[in-house]
């Protein structure tokens, strides 16, 4: 109402009234300053309300969202420059005015809404999943981003003639890549999840690179002076590092805090200020990468938060960052675009011609990383194959967004630069980014369905017809029932006959089924807090990985990736590495728990899967292929069976505390259930349900935080059972434990081969093993050791030995023997004893021990 808006104003000159008489200048300051911000509130909210709008329209004319942003920007950039024309008034004057005060410059964008998008990138992506795919991440982040730079720069120099700074300038400009539309439409037509990873990882660090590369050209070209060879890329390395050190120290801070914040609102708060505090400080203080600060921040809260924080929590504090980058989104895409449409004013021809050169330069560069660079790293086996169809997509999906508008108008607001190459660089960039958004985005469907990714495959077409066949048949059994009539007549009337696939075919569809019915399994367990968030999250990027490898190489693939999962993964092996070399036990233990407790879950939970592959799957696949599933159920089930034996055998009491604790939480969520089955039956009431929920989540949280593994003193008890350690003191023990390596070995495999080179030696900690010499066959028991022969002689082995039973051994590698002999002279005195003793060959229970 009028009245209201007067009266907020006269608020403010009643506060003016109270100001000194002496200071006007102050009161109109004041005033205008409060009528400045009620327009920039009334022009975000009109902004916003427009954003909303648009997300039905979207998705009704299939197109993606910051397509649409960008068209209502630019119409009202010129709108408004006709309203202020034409001299309006009134509230659409004031919200166009409003927008002009809170545009502000195009420097404000990146600091007031880069922030939020790069945060909720890395808050929301699998990091696990991410780590898996790191090398390909890079390469599509960094190097196809300093790629597209020289590409650019040079076909747009030898084409328009303008300088190669310049124009290298440029290049970083449109190097970065807005990945939203082609993740969504992978995520419409089930693409493998890795290439979404893909995709998300790209987006998290092809921002930073571009903007260190843009910053470094601006400096080059307002000194007018060329760097030495290796200095940009100094500069640029110390600044990625820098951001990498400030954001995870600063997420660790605040991983620290966040729990003790207690009230969601308060721990969404603090995050906020944690994305900007990692942007501001880095950027404008230390000096280093603010945009890698926040990703980085972000992504060590995603792998830390989950296990700090309560699920609702964590739920909660990722539905306030999705909210926040859907506004930010928003507004940067119609404020930039708003800012754009000044520029597109300042068209010519020639311009047309360098929007081709950028467009040959930066489609093909990116080409190149995708089906040039990338086979070399899938040759490498650091990357998982990628279809040619697939690659095509991510090559005319690299659609260019709000930061390349915001970065082009931040170099044409620079004053420093001359206004030639501020005019050429803004212009180029924003055509480019309007032919990304209006030629490629509607594209890329066509795209998908001239390469068949939006229709169902064969598999998932027989799937279909089976799944639709037999719910007919059912179906006509029950109508026929109902109608008294015959079944065979109405089954024969509905049975629809489908195209017959293969066995391997029908294996895949049958695979890929039990993979989505155990990762459901892993949330039903999550929901009933059987699994903490973090397990969960291990749990599920597994089953992602498992069906990942199906759609790439179907049984085979999954047999091997199978094989893969049972073994200890690159961030095991790290925390290993870190253990024996500092000392540094938590990451170790914090691997084991978790290795410990995922393969109990897997050992629970594939009972259940081998049961599902014998009937309803064996309903959908047929005979044949349920059988094949069931042997595949069975092979996994007796590799997690052996990699539990092992670990067990290596952890003895902690395996058993961790398995009583996974009993006891099955028991609860039993008991659980059964609670809700009488309240649905009506048998007690919503008061009483109540009571015994309140009892059970006591006992419930009692568990939530599962035992310690002491790794300390597990390595002292086993190094306690060799007899050549048993008399050294505790902190010789606790030396020598951070050398040794546990190693658990099934009955029959060899341990060591004769003529293969002596990388170890090995002490017996539990069971027996046989050395097969040249003098017959010479068991070895619990306290004594093998293969140090080699490592004294620097010879092949010269035995085979075999596990005789289940066996539990502590590995000594090469370089750490060495270590032990000049830190522990005695001890390695007493293995050259040893071995001098087991050089003759007559010597009672010795023998060539490899």
């Amino acid at each position: 109402m009028p009245w209201m808006r007067t009266a907020s104003l006269d608020m403010a000159d009643s506060v003016n009234r109270m100001c000194p008489a002496r200071h006007p200048g102050a009161v109109r300051s004041t005033r205008g300053s409060v009528v400045e911000v009620v327009f920039a509130v009334l022009a975000v909210v009109l902004v916003l309300a427009l954003v909303s709008v648009l997300v039905p329209v979207a998705e009704r004319l299939r197109l993606p969202h910051t397509v649409l942003l960008a068209v209502c920007g630019i119409a009202l950039g010129f709108f408004a420059s006709a309203v202020t024309g034409a001299g309006v008034g009134g509230i659409v004057a004031d919200a166009f005015q409003g927008l002009r005060h809170l545009g502000g410059g195009a420097t404000v964008f990146l600091s007031i809404f880069l922030p939020p998008l790069l945060f909720t990138a890395g808050l929301t992506i699998d990091v696990r999943r991410l780590l898996d795919e790191v090398s390909a991440v890079l390469l599509l982040a960094i190097v196809a981003v300093l790629v597209c730079i020289g590409a650019v720069g040079a076909i747009v120099n030898q084409a328009m003639g303008a300088g190669l700074i310049v124009c290298l300038l440029l290049g970083a400009i449109v190097s970065t890549t807005d990945p939203a539309a082609v993740i969504g439409v992978f995520r419409d037509v089930g693409a493998p999840k890795r290439l979404t990873i893909l995709a998300e990882g790209e987006s998290l660090f092809n921002d930073a690179a571009a903007i260190a590369a843009f910053g470094i050209l601006i400096e080059i070209l307002v000194w007018q002076t060329m760097p030495d060879a290796a200095a940009p890329g100094l500069k640029f390395l110390r600044e990625f590092a820098g951001g990498i050190v400030v954001g995870f120290v600063l997420a660790r801070a605040a991983v620290f805090v966040l729990p003790r914040l207690g009230a969601d609102a308060a721990i969404a708060s603090f995050t906020v200020g944690l994305a900007y505090v990692s942007y501001i400080l880095s950027d404008r203080y230390l000096h280093v990468s603010g945009v890698v600060a926040v990703v980085v921040a972000a992504l060590t809260l995603a792998g830390y938060g989950p296990t700090h924080l309560s699920p609702g929590s964590w739920t909660a504090l990722k539905r306030t960052w999705h909210q926040l980058e859907f506004w930010a989104n928003g507004l940067i895409f119609v404020l930039a675009s708003m800012l754009a449409a000044e520029v597109l004013t300042r068209i010519q021809w020639i311009h047309l011609a360098g929007l081709g050169a950028v467009i040959v330069a930066a489609f093909g560069s990116r080409a190149l990383v995708l089906f040039g660079l990338l086979p070399a790293l899938v040759g490498a086996r650091l990357v998982a194959p990628v279809a040619t169809s697939y690659k095509t997509i991510l090559v005319w999906g690299g659609l260019r967004g709000a930061v390349t508008v915001v970065l082009a108008l931040v170099a044409a607001g620079d004053s420093r630069l001359a206004p030639e190459v501020t005019e050429f660089v803004a212009v180029l960039a924003t055509l480019f980014v309007l032919f990304t958004l209006f030629v490629n985005a509607p594209t890329l469907r066509l795209l998908i369905g001239a390469f068949g990714l939006n229709r169902l495959s064969a598999t998932q077409q027989a799937v279909r017809d089976r799944v639709l066949g037999l719910s007919r048949e059912r179906v006509a059994r029950d109508v026929a029932t109902l109608r008294g009539a015959p079944p065979a007549a109405e089954t024969a009337a509905l049975a629809e006959p489908g195209p017959v696939l293969d066995v391997a075919k029908r294996v895949e569809a049958g695979l890929l089924t039990l993979c989505e019915r155990e990762r459901h399994i892993y949330l039903d367990l999550f929901a009933h807090r059987t699994l903490s968030r973090r397990l969960v999250a291990i749990l599920t990027a597994g089953v992602d990985r498992l069906s990942d490898a199906v759609k790439t190489g179907g049984a085979p693939a999954y047999r091997e990736a199978v094989h893969l999962q049972s073994r200890p993964d690159l961030r095991f092996r790290i925390a290993a590495w870190l253990y024996r070399r500092f000392g540094w036990e938590e990451p170790l233990a914090d691997e084991l728990a978790d290795r410990f407790e995922a393969l109990m879950v897997w050992q629970s939970i594939l009972d259940e899967l081998k049961r599902a592959a014998r009937e309803p799957v064996r309903a959908v696949a047929g005979r044949e292929a349920g059988d094949a599933i069931s042997e595949l159920m069975a092979e996994r089930r007796e590799a997690v069976d052996r990699a539990l034996r092992a670990l067990s055998l290596l952890y003895t009491s902690y395996a058993e505390e961790i398995r009583e604790r996974h009993i006891l939480q099955a028991e609860i969520r039993i008991e659980g259930a059964e609670y809700r089955r009488h309240l649905d039956d009506a048998t007690i009431s919503r008061e009483v349900y109540e009571s015994l929920e309140q009892a059970l989540a006591e006992r419930r949280a009692a568990l939530d935080r599962r035992p310690s593994l002491r790794l300390g003193s597990e390595l002292a008890a086993m190094i306690s059972r060799v007899s050549l350690f048993s008399g050294c003191d505790g902190r010789t023990v606790s030396a020598v434990g951070r050398l040794l390596r546990p190693v658990a070995v099934e009955a029959g495999e060899r341990i060591v081969a004769k003529g293969d080179p002596a990388d170890a030696m090995f002490f017996i900690a539990a069971g027996r093993v046989v050395v097969h010499a040249d003098v017959g066959r010479i068991p070895l028991g619990e306290g004594e050791f093998f293969g140090e022969m080699g490592l004294l002689s620097d010879r092949p082995r010269n035995a085979d030995v075999v596990a005789d039973g289940t066996c539990h051994l502590l590995a000594l590698d090469k370089a750490d023997f060495r270590r032990l002999s000049a830190r522990q002279p005695s001890i390695s005195a007493a293995i050259a004893r040893v071995a001098a003793a087991r050089g003759e060959p007559a010597a009672p229970g010795a023998g060539g021990s490899a």
